[in-house]
């Protein structure tokens, strides 16, 4: 019994020294594979990598490379790297640089840290596999490309809604609004005027939905004026008001020129009034012409009008815009006339210029009326001012702009023409002195009388 016991003792003892040589080969080989696999995983750690990186970074190249490399998309009405410039413009960048894995936005492939200026998001930096495999399925680390941060992702979003009418010119931070933005159906307009009613399409009302959006939002309308927002945002949404009210339309024309609204030529009948207008009382020198003066006063246009004009030959005639849907049309210049015309025109208005500027004066007073016909409208209105002139300040006059233009033969005898000037103006009187900007147009009649020609009528040209 005790051999057999003594036997069984040494085979069980050989048995655990196998197994503790064994585990302890098991346990040296695996102690080597640590080895290596820590040696392999402390040289592709990809954070000495950002370590480095960061801490030789610049803040401001940082910002112009992921400027430049914008991975966020937005509306046509934003440009993404205009409004990750203003978001960075937004923030202190003067704080300490910090560093984090963006673990969504990672894979296998790349890893992606985002970058922070204090509690900031500024950009995204991009590492991927540089060179062969380390071993253990590991590589190391190298930067590819530095990412705009995901702004929609940090900024509030509005969507705006726009009450319009269809047609009408709006623009979104300088864009032009899409039709592929309006919802819903158009709704028609009861109360249109033929000038739109007539129209191969009508003006409606309709709606814009556009968003989301993350800057500003700015919107103008045809003249580049701001609509404001009806009330602030309220829970991501803002509601702009386009229309407001209808337009009115004013023009003043020579009756025999064709004016057109929106493709659509006016008659005599839809003339408010006429008149000789700056030839009033000098029907003795436009003989039978055709020379009178329509003013049309139309309303009730939900969009700007097209207002054209053409003279017989087919020529278009470019209007005097005097205000805001305001045209003032005269028949086109031709050569001759302002040859002839053209140095009595100057003579003439440089003389009542220099006369209104100052007090009254003799001298200015009679050579000014040697310029003017005896017994028409505008030699009473000058004699009449002598009057209120004594009052007048001395004012030195230096003008931006002066144009003589639009001369026009009315017959043989009378011609017209326009002077147009824009002048600074300073004027001085006893007891101060003061500037001010003078823009003004006039259209003058000069008649020819005994072989000389002289002025006969004036007009101020308003809207």
């Amino acid at each position: 019994m005790d051999d057999r016991a003594t036997q069984k003792k040494s085979r069980w003892g050989l048995f655990l020294l196998i197994w503790t040589l064994l585990l302890l080969l098991a346990g040296g080989v695996c102690c080597y594979f640590l080895y290596q696999y820590l040696g392999v995983y402390e040289i592709t750690r990809p954070d000495p990598v950002m370590d480095v990186f960061v801490s030789s970074a610049d803040v401001s190249d940082l910002i112009s490379q992921a400027k430049e490399n914008v991975q966020f998309k937005l509306t046509e009405y934003e440009d993404p790297q205009s409004l990750y410039a203003s978001y960075v413009d937004a923030i202190d960048t003067s704080r300490a640089l910090t560093y984090r894995q963006d673990v969504n936005a990672s894979s296998e492939e790349e890893l992606v840290y985002t970058i922070r200026s204090g509690p900031n998001p500024i950009c995204n930096v991009v590492l991927i596999p540089d060179g062969e495999e380390r071993g253990f399925g590991r590589f190391s680390w190298r930067i590819s490309e530095v990412r705009s941060v995901s702004l929609p992702e940090l900024l509030p979003s509005v969507t705006i809604t726009i009450d319009a009418i269809s047609g009408e010119k709006l623009s979104l931070n300088g864009t032009a609004l899409s039709e592929e933005d309006i919802v819903g159906k158009p709704e028609p307009l009861s109360d249109l005027n033929r000038f739109e009613s007539e129209l191969d399409v009508a003006p409606s009302r309709v709606e814009y939905q556009i968003g989301p959006l993350y800057g500003d939002v700015k919107l103008t309308n045809a003249n580049g004026l701001s609509i404001p927002p009806d009330s602030a945002p309220e829970n991501g949404t803002a509601h702009y008001q386009a229309f407001t009210d209808t337009q009115s339309l004013h023009i003043r024309a020579p009756e025999d020129l064709d004016v057109f609204i929106n493709g659509f030529k006016l008659t005599n009948s839809d003339a408010s009034s006429s008149s000789l207008g700056v030839l009033e009382g000098l029907e003795a020198y436009t003989l039978d012409a055709n020379c009178k003066t329509n003013v049309y006063e139309l309303d009730g246009f939900y969009l700007t009008p097209v207002v054209t004009a053409v003279e017989a030959d087919g020529s278009e005639v470019t209007p005097l815009a005097t205000a805001e849907n305001s045209f003032t049309f005269f028949h086109k210049g031709d050569a001759d006339s302002e040859a002839a015309l053209l140095p009595i025109a100057q003579s003439f208005f440089e003389a009542y210029m220099d006369y209104s500027s100052h007090a009254f004066e003799a001298t200015r007073f009679s050579y000014l009326l040697g310029k003017t016909l005896p017994q028409s409208n505008l030699y009473q209105y000058i004699y009449d001012s002598q009057q209120a002139m004594y009052w007048a300040s001395g004012t030195q006059t230096e003008y931006n702009d002066l144009r003589y233009e639009n001369f026009h033969k009315v017959s043989d005898y009378c011609i017209i023409c326009t002077v147009i000037y824009s002048a600074d103006m300073t004027a001085t009187n006893w007891y101060e002195q003061y500037s001010y900007k003078l823009e003004n147009a006039y259209e003058l009649a000069f008649v020819s009388t005994n072989a000389k020609w002289l002025a006969a009528g004036m007009n101020v040209i308003t809207g």
